[in-house]
């Protein structure tokens, strides 16, 4: 009987005995295990942007404006705008980000020398920063209060004329031209009020010009627009004339007609006006020679 009790003692000895051994193992296996993790460190990581962004626009001496805006809008895409605009500042010296910072300006450095001509790389690549070229060819190219080309552009949307071509084609050329003068503009208006109002009165003068552009088959349709209240927008005032168009053209009592055909009415209707010119200043000074002398 008391052999059977020192064989248990002893058993249960063995049995925890060889636990603690496992348990010891298992720790140390834990422990190794969790020494191979590395510590976790605060890293710069490089953004890899490999997406397509077909521009397909090389800058040259005159297209800046469209070139700029494509461009702002590539690079502004791949969250890099702060590089243009200074925003996304160097690093100092031995800071860790410096190397990421010097690579993505690279970067941005790239994608506006690559979309220029050979002598436009060649007067630009020198420059050390994406925005110190980004500004250079700013004052290369752009001045926004060159009244010139503001004008130039102000006389193009008075002589762009529908001349037969489709109604699509003549409004989007326009609106074009429109935007090309917003984004030279800058208002000179110092109050909200004022900036609404002027830009109220540009507004309605353009729904003009493009009604005044239309060709003459659409007179009733100027007449009904004018006559409206509230007053249409550029682009109601476009959707309604549009509406009209696609309704003659289905009831066939619209057919448009060549450029070369319109430039010969034009030229009819301008030949006529310089005749009938004449002949008011042939009766003017005819009725003037008759006159009593005294």
């Amino acid at each position: 009987m008391e052999h059977s009790a020192q064989v248990s003692v002893e058993a249960t000895m063995v049995d925890s005995t060889t636990a603690s051994h496992l348990q010891e193992e298992e720790m140390s296996k834990l422990s190794a295990s969790t020494e191979l993790i590395p510590t976790p460190t605060q890293q710069i990581i490089v953004h890899q942007d490999n997406s397509a962004f077909p521009i397909g626009i090389v800058l040259d001496e005159t297209n800046y404006s469209l070139w700029s805006q494509l461009k702002e809008m590539s690079i502004g895409a791949r969250n890099k705008a702060g590089y243009l605009t200074g925003e996304t500042k160097k690093p100092e010296s031995g800071d860790p980000n410096l190397g990421a910072w010097i690579t993505e300006n690279h970067r941005v450095k790239s994608l506006l020398i690559d979309s220029m001509s050979l002598s436009l790389m060649q007067r630009f690549i020198h420059l050390s920063t994406a925005k110190e070229i980004w500004e250079a060819v700013s004052k290369t190219f752009y001045d926004g209060l060159d009244e010139t080309c503001i004008f130039e552009l102000n006389q193009r949307s008075f002589s762009t004329k529908q001349n037969g071509r489709p109604l699509s084609t003549y409004y989007n050329e326009l609106v074009a031209i429109f935007q090309e003068i917003d984004y030279r503009t800058t208002s000179q208006e110092g109050t909200v009020k004022g900036v609404i109002q002027l830009h109220s009165a540009m507004a309605r003068l353009r729904v003009l010009i493009f009604l005044s552009g239309l060709d003459s088959g659409f007179d009733q349709v100027y007449g009904e627009i004018l006559r409206k209240d509230p007053k249409l927008d550029l682009e109601s005032t476009y959707a309604y004339v549009r509406k009209e168009y696609q309704q003659r053209q289905k009831m066939g009592s619209y057919r448009p007609i060549s450029e070369n055909s319109a430039m010969l009415a034009n030229q009819t209707r301008q030949r006529s006006s310089s005749r009938s010119s004449a002949n008011r200043n042939n009766q003017s000074s005819g009725k003037a020679n008759n006159l009593p002398t005294f």
